[in-house]
């Protein structure tokens, strides 16, 4: 098992894309904490009844009093941590415009804050036990839309921005940890139907913008989430050894088309 004994903590895994990472840290052998704002024992459970571990803990990763309580209960707990995933963010639950003049800015430092401010307070308070370890493995989640522009129209600025400022962030701290062998790596996916409220987003889509998503995809179809979950591991794994600072895109071939 490439991953035997490692404790990892996966942020927004109570279901979705989250939930898949989590169970494939666990098959390779990791301790999984599953973090989420919501409650996130579902996630625990099934992976303990395929015969592996993990554990749930309730976080807001907005809040930096929060996110600081997180890190200091999995150090009780297991005293390490060994990667962080973080997976934690999404387009928010309220109705948002995509026209400049119509963007409401409650909502957009909303989406920041779940995308990126999230991922940043992670990492912030992850660190320093990383440091002491002088080893770790940090993967951030962006998002193709951050490669470019909105695909259709549920995809707003402030979320194109959040994930844009993840893949900054990823290279900055790649290089500032990079000395204290801690290694930062970004997955940018594709849109991948994978939990209810992305299955609601492309249930929203019209046809015209599922036919025009799935033919600018030279494999012509969109990712199984084990697709990214593969990824995901080896990011985290001992075969990415010198892989930092890197984000992969996961897309079929969508940014060449």
């Amino acid at each position: 098992m490439r991953l035997q004994d490692k404790v990892a903590i996966v942020t927004g895994a109570a279901g979705g894309l989250g939930a898949t990472y989590a169970h494939a840290i666990a098959r390779e052998g990791g301790h999984v904490v599953v973090v989420d704002v919501a409650n996130g024992e579902g996630t625990e459970a099934a992976i303990r009844a395929q015969g592996h571990r993990a554990l749930a803990l309730q976080a807001d990763l907005t809040d930096e009093d929060e996110v600081k309580r997180l890190m200091e209960a999995v150090m009780a707990e297991y005293g390490r941590i060994d990667i962080l995933v973080n997976n934690a963010g999404g387009a928010g639950q309220r109705p948002a415009e995509s026209e400049i003049e119509k963007i409401d800015r409650e909502h957009w430092d909303e989406i920041i804050a779940i995308n990126l401010t999230s991922t940043m307070l992670s990492i912030k308070y992850v660190a320093p036990h990383m440091k002491r370890q002088q080893s770790g493995k940090i993967v951030n989640i962006s998002s193709r839309a951050a490669r470019g522009t909105a695909w259709f129209g549920q995809v707003t600025p402030e979320y194109i921005c959040a994930k844009i400022g993840v893949i900054g962030l990823t290279r900055q701290l790649a290089k500032e940890l990079g000395p204290d062998g801690i290694n930062v790596n970004c997955l940018v996916p594709s849109f991948t139907v994978s939990g209810p409220a992305l299955q609601a987003a492309w249930e929203k889509m019209t046809d015209e913008e599922r036919t025009t998503m799935i033919e600018a995809t030279p494999l012509r179809r969109l990712p199984d989430p084990e697709e990214l979950a593969s990824v995901v591991v080896f990011l985290v794994s001992d075969e990415s050894s010198y892989v930092t600072g890197a984000c992969l895109d996961v897309n079929g071939g969508s940014l060449m088309a």
